[in-house]
């Protein structure tokens, strides 16, 4: 596909178009008493404490772990292989969908109008001009619908696309910090891959 070299357009494309194209490069992100009776102290204290938040799923997950996930009840109309009982957490500061699998399978689902490739070419470009993206190393793969890309240290990252009646949903790895139960994002090369493949298998509904 030809990249759009027009910095100019890319940087003066309408305010709304490159507000969600940026999600492209993106992702970043709480005594005892005086009773002179031990025990009935102890079983007070141990009768106000808050219930333990629920363990987190460290899964290391492969493709063929996943199961078809329904996001259209949640305003992106596509289906998506997941993990079993996945959370879907709307980040109501943008919108965006995300799909929770564990602490390592993430996944956030945006919208922006307009054709897939008219979108893609938009967001790669801006991805791979290092002068809007410096740590941009290159690309790995990439196919119509989407690529994965790697910075100069080799972290790995990925957009994919699908085309959804007159707006283009685009899927990457991670989600916010502030909402993601385990506000991890550190991860490796081979979950990110995970979460790729799984994006490749979005359709829509």
């Amino acid at each position: 596909m030809k990249l759009n070299s027009n910095k100019q357009a890319i940087a003066f494309a309408p305010a709304k178009t490159i507000l969600t194209g940026c999600i492209a490069l993106s992702l970043v992100l709480t005594s005892c008493g005086g009773s002179g009776n031990k025990t009935e102290a102890g079983n007070a204290a141990a009768s106000t404490e808050a219930p333990a938040e629920p363990a987190v799923n460290e899964t290391h997950f492969k493709l063929s772990d996943l199961v078809d996930l329904d996001l259209s009840s949640n305003g992106i109309p596509v289906t998506v292989k997941a993990p079993k009982d996945s959370k879907v957490i709307v980040y109501k500061t943008n919108g965006d969908v995300c799909v929770y699998g564990g602490k390592f399978f993430k996944l956030t689902f945006s919208q922006m109008d307009g054709a897939l490739a008219d979108n893609m070419e938009m967001i790669k470009g801006m991805i791979v001009d290092k002068e809007l993206n410096p740590s941009f190393g290159k690309i790995e793969a990439e196919d119509a619908n989407g690529f994965l890309k790697a910075d100069k240290d080799g972290k790995v990252s990925f957009r994919q696309f699908v085309q959804a009646g007159e707006k283009t949903v685009i899927i990457s790895e991670g989600m916010p910090y502030d909402i993601s139960p385990d506000q991890f994002t550190d991860y490796s090369n081979d979950d990110i891959k995970t979460m790729y493949e799984a994006a490749k298998t979005a359709v829509v509904k």
